[in-house]
């Protein structure tokens, strides 16, 4: 059972789907992309959805180079590991950021992103993470810091590698220009695809310039998405699997999959607070689909411990590692893999206690029928 960042279990439709390799060129494949891009639009409030073989960073990069320019002055917040990998691409583009770093207590309040600007008028764009999976944090006030930006002339682009299915995120209503996000974590698919949600507004910035390279342009992919293809060969079996994928979240219902994530982490939190485990983030900027905690044990050794139970847990990133677990609620992560997890967890730590799956709150659940797709 996964239960890291992503990639994340998938559902077996969706498995037995990205077995398929078909001429990218044929009128089959175009259908799949076809559907694909109508579904991502309808989850992501945006006017396009692009698909690239690669990864959630594949998909940040191709924003970076495709919608900023050399030399131009950036804002981007950080709270983390993947806030900093930001950071670095935007450094390598040649463009100038200005970095506001924030801890996992911090979150980021309305009016910061005004007195930045106040202090530096040649800000033109604002880069944020909506979701840190290095310490389990979000921005829970996305769409009030977007709108903020908006209002300050900002071009506002997001990383929401790990949001987009998971939690809510909109494109055109909540002035988000473009973000990020990719086939393996949210949306339960297998690993395989960068995507990138462009607003209405946000097309107007993609850049038309020889200095992108070929496979990030947005430009390109743009054109051939249009006619829903992608410019260069792509993982078919990722595409087909992706569509059962975002069928399989269409018959859940959007709303119904953010609460679910919501309430497997609200129940995850509460259930190792009270076993005494000190959790990072706090009620103002907590991830609804990463928790992360200091074991009580060496991380590695906890980690161990629940792997040869069949669970596979996340440690922590860089020097950190062995002081945070990171449970991955990503995906179909229903309420019979969170008391498997919990009553493992406990059976390792020592305590006498357990929890039946029928106890979690309903919304944690997943009906079968979900599954029950098709292509036609």
């Amino acid at each position: 059972m996964l239960l890291i960042p992503g990639p994340v279990d998938v559902p077996e439709a969706v498995l037995k789907a990205s077995a398929y390799v078909q001429n990218h060129r044929s009128e089959e494949f175009r259908n799949i992309v076809r559907r694909s891009q109508e579904l991502l639009n309808t989850l992501s409030g945006s006017r396009h959805a692009l698909m690239t073989t690669g990864s959630g960073t594949t998909a940040v990069e191709s924003i970076i180079y495709s919608m900023i320019s050399p030399k131009e002055e950036v804002l981007a917040v950080t709270f983390g590991e993947f806030g900093n990998r930001m950071v670095e691409s935007l450094q390598r583009r040649g463009a100038v950021p200005a970095v506001l770093k924030k801890s996992h207590g911090e979150y980021l309040e309305k009016g910061e992103i005004s007195d930045i600007c106040r202090k530096n008028r040649n800000l033109k764009s604002v880069f944020l993470v909506q979701n840190e999976t290095g310490n389990g944090t979000s921005i829970h006030n996305l769409r009030e810091l977007a709108q903020e930006a908006g209002e300050l002339g900002l071009k506002v682009f997001v990383d929401s590698v790990s949001g987009l299915g998971g939690m809510e995120i909109k494109a055109d209503s909540w002035g988000i220009h473009a973000f990020a996000s990719c086939s393996q974590k949210g949306l339960a698919s297998v690993p395989g695809l960068g995507i990138v949600c462009i607003g209405e507004e946000g097309e107007k910035y993609v850049r038309d310039s020889r200095d992108v390279p070929a496979y990030m342009d947005l430009r390109t992919s743009l054109k051939f998405m249009a006619k829903f293809e992608t410019p260069y060969t792509p993982s078919t079996g990722s595409f087909r699997a992706l569509l059962a994928a975002l069928l399989i979240l269409q018959r859940e219902g959007h709303e119904n999959r953010w609460k679910r994530h919501q309430a497997a982490a609200g129940f995850v939190r509460a259930s190792l607070e009270k076993s005494g485990l000190e959790l990072y983030g706090n009620e103002k900027n907590f991830s609804d689909t990463v928790v992360a905690f200091r074991p009580s044990m060496p991380g590695s050794q906890l980690a161990g411990e629940l792997s040869k139970r069949n669970i596979i847990v996340s440690r922590g990133m860089g020097t950190g590692a062995d002081e945070m677990i990171r449970v991955g609620l990503l995906g179909v992560v229903d309420n019979i893999k969170i008391a498997s997890f919990l009553n493992e967890l406990w059976k390792i730590m020592g305590r006498d206690e357990s929890v039946d799956a029928d106890s979690l709150p309903s919304e944690t659940r997943i009906d079968e029928d979900i599954y029950n797709i098709t292509f036609d």
